[in-house]
């Protein structure tokens, strides 16, 4: 029955259909990890996987390890995604091969075991679970599937791997000997286009994921207050995490105040917070193997100055902007493109810019794409239809097609502005090959006074979006964002 339940709450989401979260910090959320136990029913996702592997399998095979023995992701052992994506299997020390053989077209070994790990770690599943749970066509020993790569590993064949698992591509290629005749390509040109689209089960977990890191943003506003240090406020967030299931973060918490709030991926997390500071956090629950990836900007001391609300108000505007534009028939950039627009006319005005079709004036406020994928990873795998570095050199007065946006696509948007302290002084070594330097130092002489005022703020804000027949949904609409609010919660 939960099955159907799941299937039904997803098509309502791909209808169009959106949940109000609005304003309400009521976050939906449980100390409730049973989600996380698997059913047969639930592993046909995995099956299917699969079976679309092989179907575009035309010859080779594919062999994959869960991670290395000693692989920790910060906390804890975490597999590796394409080999959890296409087995659901969590068992460090294993191995995957999917290939031609038709009686065995799905091998999965058993974990080495000994003494010591039985006594320190416990059992692993005995072999009929195993076969039961995760529906191999056959089981091997860790030493007789070793024996099948090794054998594999030296005929003249196509091996599909995982090719950031350095370790393992080097030990295929011993195998293989200097002269060996096997090629070793990346399994990511096979599964990475599947990863793009969202299953209801990995919606169902990145919209948890997005609820436990909302919850912990709601309690950093609850307790934040100067003279707290960066990392007590970590503490607070990954606290929350660990309270709601949540194993780990999907990628190191970025926690900057003031200065480092200007520092995009900031992450000692150590600096005494003081009044007046903003407090820029990026960060993400994991859950079930995928991640949230929220940012929300507040004030220390609960109240934005007018400097901070200015800049705050701006970089709102323009995500709002941008999230109008992610619905299905638009190209991946647009939601980009749509907050550059904003943002350029709003530093124009303040007298930030003084020309607003100058490519590199708008590259000093506006330093990333806006967008990228989500899922597994935090940069989700897939293609955008080009590159970032393409997408930046565009002034808003331009278009460049890009990938166009499909139902069950989940991306972020993460519009920002960061007046570091020394910007200004750094124009002359970022933009010397774009610009002459008297013009350079006419734009410093010009906006320099105004950019003072907004010295050591930095702003980001950013959500996760699901792309839906009828538009879109915002998983993290439960953290919230408008200036009222935060600073309601905050009093």
């Amino acid at each position: 029955m939960k099955k159907y339940v799941s299937l039904f709450i997803y098509l309502l989401i791909l209808s169009g259909c959106t949940n109000p979260g609005g304003r309400s910090w009521m976050i939906p959320v449980t100390i409730d990890p049973s989600d996380l136990d698997y059913t047969p029913s639930s592993m046909e996702s995995f099956e299917g996987r699969r079976q679309l592997l092989s179907d575009s399998l035309s010859s080779g095979y594919v062999i994959l390890r869960s991670a290395d023995q000693g692989s920790f992701n910060r906390h804890e052992f975490r597999p590796n995604n394409y080999f959890y994506y296409l087995t659901g299997y969590t068992a460090r020390g294993s191995y995957a091969i999917l290939g031609p053989e038709p009686q065995a077209t799905f091998t999965l070994s058993m974990p080495p075991q000994s003494i010591r790990t039985l006594i320190y770690e416990g059992g692993e599943l005995e072999e009929e679970e195993l076969m039961e749970k995760y529906g191999p066509d056959r089981t091997l020993s860790y030493r007789e599937i070793r024996a099948l790569i090794d054998s594999i590993a030296k005929t003249d064949t196509v091996i599909y791997m995982d090719r950031s698992d350095r370790t393992f591509l080097a030990d295929l290629q011993r195998m293989a000997g200097e002269n060996g005749a096997a090629r070793f390509r990346h399994i990511g040109e096979l599964v990475d286009e599947l990863r793009v689209i969202k299953e209801p089960m990995e919606v169902e977990f990145l919209q948890k994921a997005c609820n436990i890191t909302a919850k912990a943003l709601t309690n950093v506003m609850k307790e934040c207050r100067p003279d707290l240090y960066e990392f007590q406020i970590e503490s607070v967030i990954e606290g929350t995490f660990l309270e709601y299931g949540s194993a780990m973060p999907g990628f190191n918490s970025i926690v900057g105040s003031g200065p480092n709030s200007t520092i995009l991926h900031y992450e000692p997390n150590t600096r005494l917070m003081e009044d007046g500071d903003l407090l820029l956090m990026d960060i993400g629950a994991e859950y079930g193997y995928y991640t949230a990836d929220i940012t929300r900007t507040i004030p220390v001391n609960g109240k934005f100055s007018p400097e901070q609300r200015t800049i705050y108000q701006l970089v709102l505007d323009a995500q709002l902007a941008a999230i109008e534009q992610m619905k299905p028939g638009n190209m991946f950039m647009d939601g980009h493109m749509a907050a550059k627009e904003v943002i350029v006319k709003g530093l124009t005005e303040l007298g930030l810019i003084t020309d607003p079709a100058s490519p590199w004036q708008i590259k000093f406020y506006i330093l990333y794409p806006s967008s990228h994928y989500l899922g597994m990873d935090v940069h989700d795998v897939g293609e955008m239809g080009g590159s970032f570095s393409t997408f930046m050199e565009q002034t808003p007065q331009e278009s460049q097609e890009s990938r166009v946006l499909e139902p069950g696509m989940v991306l972020t948007i993460e519009p920002g502005l960061y007046f570091r302290e020394k910007g200004l002084e750094q124009l002359h070594e970022i933009f010397g090959d774009e610009a002459d330097s008297l013009e350079i130092a006419q734009f410093i002489k010009d906006v320099g006074p105004v950019y003072e005022k907004y010295m050591n703020i930095g702003v980001r804000i950013e959500d996760d979006i699901l792309i839906t027949t009828g538009g879109n949904i915002n998983l993290s609409r439960y953290a919230p964002k408008e200036i009222e609010d935060i600073e309601q919660i905050m009093r």
